[in-house]
């Protein structure tokens, strides 16, 4: 296990620059911080680049080193642990990944359950989102143009490995979500203007649900594309409920229709 002491390593700073969306587009690239996250990332089979633990902290972390040699280990002191790490207090280890990458295509020929969010803003929704389809066993998420980036450090985190087995599909626009109509999928859009409850839904079959930004909603573009829209009924002065939670509701709902 090789060791790098300097920040100014180009290593290091192509590590560090992947808090940074932009740079992690590009480059494809994203970071896997904590041992739970990095247990999970190996047992699901990710692709990692290289691994940096604290070299005060190597002995804890043998057991993961054996589990994934093809992975280029190097230690490094806390300093640059933190230097690379998007939270306050590391854990020791952080890794650089690949992105995986989805295919949309094969998604339309299938009778599945998709998610499609429309400018979801929220990091921690999202990751909530994709921890909550990944335990209802959706079929994969769509985001649509202006959604937070899911391999944002936030994201990965909320997500609790999630991001790893949950297929995502970036930037699918309104044209491209038309698409899976032309395949049999309806489009049922989660709305506060609409007299018809979820327990009226059917959510057998090919189904996309939909879930707007939370602050707009879902927008009228998206909107017109939609088979039907439901709300689900709140008996209080609340007026909304937080996308995430409305959303593990709805996959709840729709996993007892569809019987798994």
């Amino acid at each position: 296990m090789k060791e790098i002491k300097s920040r100014d390593n180009q290593k290091i700073r192509e590590a560090a620059r992947l808090k940074d969306n932009k740079y992690r587009q590009r480059e494809k690239l994203f970071l896997i911080e904590g041992r739970t996250l990095f247990a999970e990332a190996v047992q699901r089979g990710q692709e990692l680049l290289r691994v940096f633990v604290d070299t005060d902290r190597v002995e804890q972390y043998l057991d993961e080193y054996r589990k994934s040699r093809n992975a280029e280990w190097i230690k490094v002191d806390s300093g640059l642990i933190k230097y690379i790490c998007d939270t306050q207090t590391p854990q020791g280890i952080v890794a650089v990944a690949r992105i995986p990458q989805w295919d949309f295509e094969p998604w339309l020929q299938k009778s599945g359950l998709l998610i499609y969010l429309d400018g979801l803003a929220d990091p921690g929704n999202l990751g909530t989102i994709l921890r909550t389809a990944w335990a209802f066993g959706v079929s994969g998420v769509m985001l649509g143009p202006g959604c937070v980036d899911p391999f944002n450090p936030k994201v990965v985190r909320s997500s609790m490995g999630a991001v790893f087995s949950v297929p995502i599909v970036f930037e699918v626009s309104a044209e491209a979500l038309a698409q899976s109509k032309e395949t049999g999928y309806r489009l049922m859009a989660s709305s506060l203007n609409t007299d018809i409850s979820i327990s009226e839904v059917d959510f057998t079959g090919a189904v996309v649900i939909i879930i707007g930004n939370e602050a707009r909603g879902i927008s009228s573009k998206v909107l017109k594309l939609c088979d039907s829209s439901f709300k689900i009924p709140i008996f209080t002065p609340v007026d909304s409920l937080n996308a995430a939670v409305a959303c593990g509701i709805i996959l709840y709902e729709a996993r007892k229709h569809r019987g798994t």
